[in-house]
């Protein structure tokens, strides 16, 4: 190959490049939710919405977001725990983006999260994983919904 063809070539790949980098920022299938969260609903579950104040019961996969692509896993309930977690929809028990992220998600249905600093873990640094002011990725799985003790 020449020299102009070498060019046009690495030009047209790093085109291709960022393109797919970028693309789960910029996918139209997600929706804008509050605080710059973004939701992407992957498989839509089945019986009641959820709603603040049940337990959500999910398993997750988390990923440092590289400028819209999945970067590094920092965490995947099935592989490091072996079983999923719960919390209480709308407690500060968990990070604003889980609280916001699973309203309205049923039992079976997947979502993608894109999380903006504020709605995650802020100006803290996590167990040397998570930097401070990280965007980060979520696949979130509904694994069920429960009232919550004494509702």
């Amino acid at each position: 190959m020449n020299t102009a063809t070498l060019k046009i070539f690495f030009s047209v790949l790093l085109i291709c490049f960022f393109t797919v980098a970028s693309s789960l920022a910029s996918d139209p299938a997600f929706r804008n939710g509050p605080g710059g969260l973004r939701i992407k609903d992957m498989q839509i579950g089945q019986g009641t919405a959820a709603v603040p104040g049940q337990v959500a019961t999910i398993h997750f996969v988390g990923w440092l977001d590289n400028e819209g692509a999945r970067g590094k896993e920092f965490f995947n309930s099935r592989r490091q725990r072996g079983e999923p977690v719960s919390f209480v929809i709308g407690t500060d028990g968990v990070m604003p983006a889980w609280n916001e992220g699973v309203l309205g998600m049923r039992p079976g249905g997947k979502r993608m999260l894109l999380v903006p600093p504020g709605m995650a873990y802020g100006q803290r640094q996590i167990d040397g994983q998570i930097p401070k002011n990280a965007s980060l990725i979520f696949q979130i799985e509904m694994v069920r919904l429960e009232d919550a003790p004494g509702a």
